[in-house]
């Protein structure tokens, strides 16, 4: 979905792809924040073994600022897609878990509530998404 705003600095920019990209699958995603910024590591399932495994093949790392927008943009695909196709499916036993109540402990550090509710809320507003 790009920005089709002419006086965007996106729609200034014109994309081009490298002599040496990559494009893969992935069907695992891990995340690794920074104070600086946010890895993303993609992976695939594998079964091979008998047991799961998810085989990481690529990281990349991006600013704080890309995150953001990067999450907007996400954001408008799949609620995109969904008006276009229906809801997508997500099978129950993928759905995010309850966190676990704080312990005294966590309770302490600063912004640690916060941080349990705003998790709460998330995973609520997702579920009500299904």
């Amino acid at each position: 979905m790009p920005d089709e705003n002419p006086s965007s600095p996106q729609a200034a920019i014109e994309f081009q792809r490298a002599e040496n990209f990559v494009s893969m699958y992935s069907n695992s995603v891990v995340f690794e924040p920074t104070a600086w910024d946010l890895k993303i590591i993609f992976g695939q399932l594998d079964l091979v073994s008998g047991k799961g495994i998810a085989r990481q093949q690529v990281a990349i790392t991006i600013p704080w600022a890309q995150a953001k927008l990067a999450l907007y943009y996400l954001r408008l695909q799949v609620e995109a897609m969904e008006i276009q196709s229906g809801k997508i499916p997500i099978r129950r036993d993928l759905i995010p878990p309850e966190p676990p109540p704080l312990t005294p402990e966590q309770e302490a550090i600063p912004g640690s509530r916060q941080l349990r509710e705003l998790v709460l809320k998330a995973r609520e507003e997702f579920i009500a998404s299904l």
